[in-house]
């Protein structure tokens, strides 16, 4: 143990400055140069090897390059009689900490320090270094008001030992921990994703707002409820808590604070070039020049005058989102949405209203001959002015590389920061065959419906393009999301096309979206491949964050694997990029069932009604959260709304009057299923019959639904009709089966 008045190595310990996860800090005499250091001491037994050790000096020599005077300099590591540390450049002063806590600061003087933090920052990144742990207790700042940034890069070399509640660094035992204050984490930090910058842009963020307010974005004292609060709920304004802060500063901060890293600044450099406008007299910031970082693209007009048209049109439209899609600085609503506003006699706010988007996209396509012309306008919503406005004509055959100079243009006038990837995507546009991309269309157009013919008719004219063109990689990707829908929907052997398609696909274009997404489902539902699901998903989102249907399966991987906050955080994102949606805020219900969050469950449930009255999934949720409750009546009430709207859910209506003590109502639809039992009801047989008592039976059609590979079925684990089967040796012989994590 060091006390004041020990000698390490050369260095007199003079007094304890603090202390924390990553170490105890002393100031130091470095008796060879006669001046004072900061001596950082290690936890013990934080290097357990030499290999740890020699890792760490790898490190912190690299630490030790950054020279900008707005961050503390790392001098040496060093080792002596088993106590490891590091020895960093002295500043006198006080932390930013100290500052804020007598409560908000004026608002040049956040300017002031924000712009100095922010040189800091944006010089650590040109040399490849994050923070991960920018704190006010990490920024000190001299009796001149200069500002210095301390322990730059050490949360990536120390794990921390430590977490109190709100205020101290999160870690965890697994590999891959998670470093940093919970308080001024990135939600990605917090779901343990690998990293970058705008890590550190959400934690100057929290710092900006700290500074501004006086308190932090969020305010939770438990580390659960903080964490959860930071993924899925939006900061209060800064200005509601302030109405010293202006405009400008606010925008800033909040840009900052986005959850979703690809809405945020992309760079360091961003942040300051807006704190240094402001500091300009008569500036404004987010105030002036229009700040789009979201669009919504109405359904493009038919102005062929064939109503047989409407494929192409709409085929169009999708092919347009898609586009942009790609650009993850913008977050754009899906064409699932957007269909819902054909033909729409709604104001254009009104409808920027409702989609909570800065800008639409409002335009028309005419087909003649061989020729395609699209026009597109951009309009941005709080004002309904017209930004801008482009007419685009090609031969059919180069549709694609149309589409793509849209989304490019589009990009360039709303500002996004379109990175050189995704720019490289936007241009690899190939020509197509005309027929077989009619039938593409025509495919996607009856897939979209939703129906069993509208499946049947799709997946013809998706074969019927691939019979035209094999080399064309887009009908297999379509076919494999077609398969997909029919095998989570009815029969689950139709995940093995799926997947030949969706390989197929991949083989021509390994780039192709649809095709991924496809096959990180398959992964998911029917090759019960946990680790490949993950990391399929998690490359999808980081390659393009605006897929709803992905954020919403990732969401079911993360909560099969226990990971709560995580879960609810990715349905709600699906929810903002496709609001119309019902099925979204439903299977959020869902979850909420699974953990006994009944009021939410209702919560979710009421939502997706709102949206379509008779949607089946949003009654079945309805009826299991009012059975959780004790309200049998209104849960069969809903569940006989559900079975008459979808005979497919049926059986939870048996379940329902199971738990009623309906015993009689149960067995005679569990007789009537028995007749016929098409895959979801095995799953629903062994509902009721677990229902009612009877293991036996319920074990027996657990047996087959896992020989049908259900795609549910390895949701057994957290299912609560399921919970009186747990203790039984034939669940866990069933869970072992899937490979689930035990």
């Amino acid at each position: 143990m060091v006390t004041t008045g020990d000698t390490i190595s050369h260095y007199r310990i003079l007094e304890k400055l603090g202390g924390g996860g990553m170490g105890v800090v002393y100031r130091a005499r470095d008796q060879h140069l006669d001046r004072d250091v900061a001596l950082k001491v290690l936890p013990t037994g934080m290097l357990a090897d030499e290999t740890a050790r020699s890792r760490f000096r790898r490190e912190a020599l690299t630490l030790s390059r950054l020279n900008h005077p707005g961050i503390a300099v790392v001098h040496d590591f060093d080792s002596e009689n088993g106590v490891d540390f590091l020895t960093m450049e002295y500043v006198a002063g006080e932390t930013l900490a100290a500052k804020v806590a007598g409560g908000p600061l004026p608002e040049e003087a956040i300017i002031t320090l924000g712009t100095q933090i922010a040189e800091a920052l944006d010089d650590a990144h040109e040399h490849k270094i994050i923070h991960r742990d920018l704190k006010p207790g990490n920024v000190m700042v001299n009796s001149k008001g200069r500002v210095k940034v301390l322990d730059f890069g050490l949360a990536k070399l120390v794990k921390p030992t430590e977490v109190d509640a709100a205020t101290a660094s999160l870690a965890e035992t697994q590999a891959g921990a998670v470093m940093g204050t919970v308080p001024y984490m990135a939600p990605e930090q917090l779901q343990g994703k690998v990293v970058d910058a705008r890590a550190d842009i959400y934690a100057l963020g929290t710092v900006l707002y700290e500074m501004a307010t006086g308190q932090r974005p969020f305010r939770e004292k438990q580390s659960s409820p903080l964490i959860a609060a930071i993924l899925t709920e939006p900061p209060q304004p800064p200005r509601e808590l302030n109405r010293q802060v202006s405009p400008g500063l606010e925008a800033v901060i909040l840009k900052a604070l986005e959850k979703n890293p690809h809405e945020r600044y992309q760079s360091a450099r961003e942040v300051l070039e807006d704190l240094r406008r402001l500091s300009v007299p008569g500036s404004a910031v987010g105030v002036q020049r229009p700040k789009i970082q979201s669009i919504a693209v109405l359904p493009l007009a038919n102005l062929s005058g064939d109503p047989q048209q409407e494929y192409f049109a709409d085929g169009m439209t999708e092919e347009l989102i898609t586009n942009l899609a790609k650009i993850s600085a913008l977050k754009v609503i899906s064409r699932t949405s957007m269909m819902q506003y054909k033909s729409t006699k709604k104001s254009l706010p009104q409808i920027a209203e409702e989609l909570n988007v800065d800008a639409l996209i409002e335009g028309s396509v005419l087909r003649e001959g061989g020729q395609v012309r699209i026009t597109a306008q951009l309009i941005q919503a709080s004002t309904d002015q017209h930004l801008w406005a482009e007419s685009y004509q090609r031969d059919l055959r180069g549709v694609l590389a149309l589409q793509s100079e849209i989304a490019s243009a589009i990009g360039d006038k709303v500002r996004a920061a379109v990175t050189p990837s995704e720019r490289a995507r936007l241009a690899r546009a190939r020509t197509v065959n005309p027929e077989a991309y009619e039938s593409y269309l025509k495919g996607k157009f009856y897939l979209n419906k939703m129906t069993p013919e509208g499946f049947e008719k799709g997946l013809a004219y998706l074969k019927q393009a691939v019979e035209i063109d094999p080399t064309d990689p887009l009908p297999y990707a379509g076919l494999a999301l077609g398969y997909s829908l029919i095998g989570h929907e009815a029969i689950p052997d139709n995940l093995i096309p799926a997947k030949a398609a969706a390989l197929k696909a991949l083989e021509l274009d390994p780039t192709l979206l649809d095709a991924r997404e496809a096959l990180a489902e398959i992964k998911l539902y029917w090759d019960w491949d946990w680790t490949g699901a993950e990391e399929a998903f998690e490359r999808l989102l980081a390659q393009n964050p605006n897929l709803p249907e992905v954020h919403a399966h990732y969401s079911w991987y993360l909560e099969l694997m226990g990971r709560v906050d995580g879960a609810h955080a990715e349905m709600k994102r699906a929810s903002v990029l496709d609001p119309l949606t019902p099925l979204w805020p439903a299977w959020q219900g869902w979850q909420f069932w699974k953990t006994g969050q009944y009021d939410k469950t209702l919560d979710g449930a009421r939502k997706a009604l709102e949206l379509n009255p008779d949607f089946p999934w949003g009654l079945y949720v309805l009826g299991v959260g009012y059975a959780e409750k004790g309200m049998y009546e209104q849960a069969i009430s809903a569940h006989q709304k559900a079975a008459g709207v979808s005979p497919t859910v049926r059986w939870a209506l048996g379940y329902t009057y199971a738990v009623a003590g309906q015993r009689e109502a149960a067995q005679k639809i569990a007789t009537e299923l028995i007749r016929k039992p098409l895959p979801m009801d095995t799953w629903g047989l062994a509902e009721i019959y677990t229902g009612l008592g009877d293991k036996d039976e319920a074990f027996r059609w657990l047996d087959r639904c896992a020989a049908l590979r259900f795609t549910w079925m390895p949701w057994i684990t957290n299912e609560p009709p399921f919970k009186p089967l747990r203790p039984d040796p034939r669940f866990q012989a069933l869970v072992r089966r899937m490979n689930l994590p035990q």
